[in-house]
């Protein structure tokens, strides 16, 4: 009787072995498969009864040294897995030791039969996604807005997800709240611009913004902002001025151009306070400017007791900002000619007219005579040019058509 029971026995303990020799460890995931110090991750594992018969399993166990496990007590009590069919025991895991590898063991105990003992490599590597700047200005306009471009990488050896950059700062505006890039996949990068503008010297905050599976984590890059004058904007200068006047109103004109690396929009010629511009060139619209590029200009003007004037040139960048540069004509300091009809012209370097002179030639260039001594018809020719010449001026015809000979003769140089 004994004999026979211990047979049954040995018979019974061999038959629940081999069934559990059937248990197979099938698939192990784990989210994010590269973990950074400090991060939590899941940790699936499926089993396979490979087998026909049913198989009993008492607790599922997963532990090891620097993983910590924080749902070990889940699969306590697990029950019975049958012929041909599969179970996945999840566990949740948080990686608190230094950047190696790791492996922590999935442990399955069989009601009748031992266990099973699985070891799991769970990889732990704190690399951050990188930020680098790939282009900026050296130099800032006051609340102009330049473009600044960064360049996003991932040096990890997994996918990082959802990654955003955002721009803040003090005095620091962007036209960009932020730019969204998504997934990096290793090794990869992105490019991103902002437009940003600056009020005074400071610092541009750009944050980097990604997830490592349900991790969240960010890179922060820090940008001395310098406010000044610009290495590339557009540089106005002006020469070859030369000043003229006819009774009560003055005209200066010369050349404006753009010694800048950049265009200029809109640009206008004008005078400033006390003088005040007058009919027909109050303003002088040039337009565009390009670099490297100059145009002609003339602009009238009144004032009285005039010992210097403003000449004010206002123009705008490509984004619409503007902007004002201001030369000051001394008018004490110039010496005038006095050419015939009482119009008196002067260069940047002469002194105010004062208006023409008696004496010297006559209005046909003769002296003495007047026009008594010509003949009734060349009188009448003469009147008529004259009118002719006088409604011309004050239309500013004259002054178009000097401009624009002027110009073309430049250029022909």
């Amino acid at each position: 009787m004994f004999c026979l029971l211990t047979g049954s026995v040995a018979a019974a303990d061999t038959s629940n072995y081999n069934a559990a020799s059937m248990i197979e460890v099938t698939d192990v995931q784990i989210s994010p498969d590269v973990l950074m110090n400090g991060d939590t991750a899941t940790v699936k594992v499926t089993v396979m009864n490979t087998g026909d018969e049913t198989v009993a399993i008492s607790r599922a166990v997963f532990y090891g040294t620097d993983i910590s496990v924080l749902n070990s007590n889940t699969y306590d009590s697990v029950g019975d897995i049958g012929g041909g069919t599969t179970k996945t025991f999840t566990f949740t895991i948080e990686a608190d030791g230094s950047d190696t590898v790791y492996y922590p063991t999935f442990y399955l105990d069989f009601r009748d039969a031992g266990s099973l003992r699985y070891p799991v490599a769970v990889k732990v590597q704190s690399n951050e996604v990188q930020i680098s700047v790939q282009d900026r200005p050296d130099v800032f306009t006051a609340d102009r807005k330049e473009t600044v471009t960064l360049l996003i990488g991932n040096p990890r050896e997994n996918t990082v997800n959802g990654v955003t950059v955002t721009p803040s700062g003090d005095g620091i505006e962007s036209t960009q709240s932020g730019y969204f890039v998504g997934d990096l996949e290793p090794d990869e990068s992105a490019e991103v611009s902002f437009d940003v503008a600056a009020s005074h010297s400071t610092d541009l905050i750009c944050t980097v913004t990604y997830r490592n599976g349900m991790n969240t984590h960010t890179s922060v890059i820090t940008i001395p902002i310098e406010v000044g004058v610009s290495k590339t904007g557009p540089i106005i200068v002006i020469n070859n001025l030369e000043l003229s006047s006819s009774g009560g109103s003055y005209e200066i004109s010369g050349d404006v151009s753009n010694a800048g690396l950049e265009d200029s929009k809109s640009v206008i010629v004008t005078v400033g306070s006390p003088a005040q511009g007058t009919d027909p060139y109050p303003n002088y619209v040039i337009g565009s400017l390009d670099s490297d590029d100059f145009s002609s200009f003339e602009v009238t003007f009144t004032g009285q007791g005039l010992t210097s004037v403003p000449i004010v040139v206002q123009y705008k960048d490509d984004d619409g900002n503007d902007y004002e540069t201001s030369y000051t004509m001394d008018l004490s300091s110039t010496t005038s000619g006095t050419t015939s009809g009482g119009t008196s012209v002067s260069s940047f370097s002469g002194t105010a007219p004062s208006g023409g002179g008696p004496g010297g030639m006559g209005i046909l260039g003769r002296s003495g005579g007047g026009l008594g001594a010509l003949p009734i018809t060349q009188i009448g020719i003469i009147l008529v040019v004259l009118v002719v010449g006088l409604v011309a001026w004050r239309k500013g015809y004259l002054g178009r058509a000097r401009t624009a000979l002027k110009n073309l003769m430049k250029k022909k140089e």
